[in-house]
């Protein structure tokens, strides 16, 4: 870790968060990822030797424990929660723009969406939805029990209540405010298939909670990925 050599809190919090990928490990302890495997599937573009390096650097500053291959948040790191939701609020406000196709990546988008989704709107029995990209060949399940939801990249077996179809680049704009799921769905670039019961609650499904009340408080599920 590098020193400015200042005598200087702002100095002394970027020596700590300002390295590469600093900001994004934590931004995926925040939102409940605590084992290792789990924070690099939401960090796809990173080493495992680099989130090695930088969680045993969190580890030193006293950001996060390690219990029982865990890595736990610290009163500390918690502190850091309306900052680093802050700055992606103040990015989603000024910089985020139109996606880049450089930057899209189905595994990640689903892996940060699944568990935001709003899934007190759905039955109180296991709910499967099948996201299809139709502009690529891979396909998401996400099946919300009442533990929780998981995602999976292949067919886990069970009938799927609802299909949601769209571009990759639509989900994004979807999932990140872009693009109003109305707007979307009247002209033809989101569509949902199923019963239409579930139907007509797919709208506010898709409408995320905020990615800064996930991983807040014991009772928070977390995200599970199933291959």
């Amino acid at each position: 870790m590098k020193s400015y050599g200042q005598y200087c809190p702002i100095a002394k919090s970027v020596e700590v968060l300002g390295e590469r990928w600093s900001i994004l490990v934590l931004r995926e302890l925040l939102i409940g990822s605590v084992r290792f495997n789990d924070i690099a599937r939401g960090l796809p573009g990173m080493s495992r030797t680099m989130l090695s390096k930088r969680l045993r650097e969190f580890e030193n500053a006293g950001l996060v424990e390690r219990l029982d291959n865990q890595y736990l948040l610290t009163p500390s790191a918690e502190e850091l929660r309306p900052i680093v939701f802050g700055l992606g609020k103040w990015g989603q406000d000024w910089l985020l723009g139109e996606p880049d196709p450089a930057d899209l990546n189905p595994v990640s988008l689903f892996w940060h969406a699944h568990a935001r989704l709003a899934t007190d709107e759905l039955p109180d029995r296991r709910v499967v939805l099948a996201f299809v990209l139709d502009d690529r060949p891979e396909r998401f399940w996400v099946v919300v029990e009442a533990v929780g939801c998981s995602v999976c990249e292949a067919d886990p077996g069970f009938d799927v209540d609802v299909t949601i179809r769209a571009e990759l680049a639509d989900y994004y704009r979807i999932f990140y405010d872009q693009l109003d799921v109305a707007t979307a769905v009247k002209s033809g670039r989101l569509q949902f298939e199923g019963e239409s019961a579930l139907v007509r609650r797919m709208p506010e499904v898709l409408r995320l909670i905020p990615a800064q009340l996930l991983g807040a408080g014991a009772a928070a599920p977390r995200p599970v990925w199933r291959s």
